[in-house]
């Protein structure tokens, strides 16, 4: 089971924006200030032992210091754009970050044949599927609210000789358009696609002919992915077992292309 901290939090709705949340718990605050210099595993066992043993040797007492992880981590289910934004730089800045560096075979396998336009690569990361529909002809802009992601994608377009437009925001401030992309991408994006209004905004971006590529983790009911994009013509569907991208573990996966007529 993926076990980041952060991506067993990303069911939630959309990564709000600042202005959409209460102020962080100061216990949080403390926690961040500390997780901002931490070096170690990011496995949430490994984080959270580091934590305490911080405290530990600060003088925090046993039964504090176990309070202190229970509103760190009911605080971080909120998906505070604060630590979003730290977790997601250190994972993209390692040495041995927990996904596939290489493009999704999926996104590879739908774009054969299908003629460059204008692509939006959802929630970007490193930009490994940025950078390959760039070297396949298309005009790719993509978003991610990580620093050091975007800062790792335009290093690596720029060193293979590709432009790449790269934005910082969440999914909740991205503006999508209308009628604007040829393609889009969302390959373990943690967008919430149970959203009918996000579902909304994603499909009145796509031109007539634009295609949407989902690549993620499965759940929901039997079918619920096709049944929220019932209006598209499907072109491809499958929800099975088998290795993940994102965490290289053997899980129920969703892929899902559709095309707006």
């Amino acid at each position: 089971m993926i076990r980041t901290l952060g991506i067993l939090l990303l069911a939630a709705a959309g990564l709000c924006a600042a202005g959409d949340r209460p102020p962080l718990a100061p216990e949080l605050t403390e926690f961040l200030k500390w997780y901002e210099s931490y070096q170690g595993p990011i496995m949430p066992p490994d984080v959270l032992k580091a934590y305490q043993e911080h405290m530990a040797k600060s003088g925090v007492a046993a039964e504090e210091s176990q309070r202190r992880i229970g509103v760190v981590t009911t605080a971080v289910r909120a998906m505070p754009v604060e630590f979003t934004t730290l977790h997601f730089n250190k994972i993209y800045s390692s040495p041995n970050p927990p996904f596939r560096q290489e493009p999704s075979h999926f996104v590879m396998r739908m774009i054969e044949a299908v003629k460059p336009g204008a692509a939006l690569d959802v929630a970007m990361g490193q930009g490994r599927n940025a950078i390959y529909l760039a070297s396949k002809g298309w005009t790719v802009t993509g978003y991610d609210l990580s620093d050091q992601g975007l800062r790792i994608a335009q290093d690596a377009a720029k060193k293979a000789g590709l432009s790449l437009e790269t934005i910082k925001a969440t999914h909740n401030e991205f503006d999508y358009g209308k009628a604007r992309w040829d393609l889009i991408v969302e390959t373990f994006a943690f967008t919430n696609l149970a959203d009918a209004a996000y579902r909304k905004r994603i499909v009145e971006s796509l031109k007539p002919g634009g295609m949407l590529l989902i690549e993620g983790f499965g759940g929901g009911s039997k079918n619920e992915m096709l049944e929220g994009f019932k209006d598209l013509h499907v072109v491809y569907y499958e929800d099975r077992d088998d290795i993940s991208d994102w965490g290289m573990q053997k899980m129920r996966l969703t892929r899902l292309a559709v095309q707006k007529e």
